[in-house]
């Protein structure tokens, strides 16, 4: 939080000591801060809201199938541009699941979007849905995987991933204006909804992050 604050302060204290009228192309840095500073509050918001147990969800009957679709279908434009195989493959029967579809499309595409910028030209992102088998008195689980074939991540820093504001590369990650929330949160509403979400990884061959919910009753 404390970047863009410095950036705005500074911006408008040299508006107030230059005596002349302000220009409207000045202000747009200041518009650009506020964004990111407003983002970063809703984001702590709602990280403090799923850890504490307190993260409204609209649940409904969620086709996970259709959902990641759409992600797919939003992001393969930029895959194409960046010679990217994007792939959705589903060997589920019936990948439903009770839950907020929206929170979850924010999951997913948190994922995808990682898995998309850390790929280099050439490589693959695959979108995989499973079903794993219900054990004694359960309805079974659906596994999504998201799988890329970027550099991967350390092991060193695999077991903090998920941590707030941990982030693995401090140079790239500012550069991209990341605060190393997207995972914590991610993290936070997939236990919302009673899941669970892992990574693994292997440097130089790629990272699959993967996640199960509790597979509807009625699927």
């Amino acid at each position: 939080l404390r970047t863009p604050i410095t950036v705005i302060r500074g911006q408008l204290d040299l508006a107030q000591h230059s005596n002349e009228p302000v220009e409207p192309e000045s202000l747009l840095p200041l518009q650009d801060e506020l964004i990111r500073l407003s983002r970063l509050v809703d984001d702590l918001h709602q990280l403090s809201l799923a850890e504490a147990g307190k993260l409204p969800l609209e649940r409904e009957m969620t086709d996970l199938y259709r959902l990641l679709g759409r992600i797919v279908d939003r992001l393969s434009f930029e895959a194409e541009q960046k010679g990217i195989r994007m792939t959705l493959t589903c060997s589920a029967e019936s990948p439903i699941v009770l839950a907020d579809p929206n929170r979850l499309m924010q999951v997913f595409l948190n994922l995808t979007v990682n898995a998309l910028r850390y790929t280099p030209q050439g490589g693959q992102v695959e979108v995989t849905i499973r079903e794993e088998e219900a054990e004694a008195g359960e309805s079974g689980r659906i596994r999504v995987t998201v799988s890329d074939t970027g550099p991967g991540i350390e092991p060193r820093h695999l077991p903090y991933i998920f941590d707030r504001f941990y982030r693995t590369d401090e140079a790239r990650s500012r550069h991209s204006g990341g605060a190393g929330l997207g995972l914590a949160i991610a993290r936070g509403l997939v236990a919302a909804h009673g899941g669970t979400i892992e990574a693994e990884s292997v440097v130089g061959q790629g990272t699959s992050f993967t996640v199960r919910l509790a597979r509807s009753l009625t699927g």
